[in-house]
């Protein structure tokens, strides 16, 4: 004959409810990035990298195509520039790499793709 089945206690209820939704509220955490080496410089020149690429996306919704005209008014911290490294033909994508003297090791390269810190060359 079979062993009569055994009803969970409330604790183990209760302990398997509470990792379920751990694991759902780990799920809808935003992810993180390392903290930025060069501390109010660095965070400043990403703003501004994450501002040039927003510009970029509206200057492709308004024409579409990516134009670097659409940058001529940013304002660059100090020490600061931006280089065009790639602008395929009819402004169908590009890449700008952008650098700061105040912020050694590290810069931003700005794409279609989004923002992301790279090591300088």
């Amino acid at each position: 004959m079979s062993e009569p089945h055994k009803r969970p206690t409330s604790r183990a209820v209760l302990l398997v409810a509470a990792a379920a939704l751990l694991v759902a509220l780990a799920a809808c955490a935003p992810a993180t990035q390392a903290p930025l080496p060069g501390g109010a410089a660095a965070r400043q020149l990403d703003v501004t990298a994450r501002i040039v690429y927003h510009r970029m996306a509206i200057g492709y919704l308004e024409t579409g195509a990516y134009t670097t005209n659409v940058l001529v008014d940013v304002q660059l911290p100090t020490g600061a520039r931006w280089t065009l490294e790639a602008y395929p033909d009819g402004g169908t994508s590009y890449r700008l790499r952008i650098l700061s003297t105040q912020v050694p090791g590290i810069a931003w390269e700005v794409s279609p793709d989004g923002v992301r810190r790279v090591a300088r060359p």
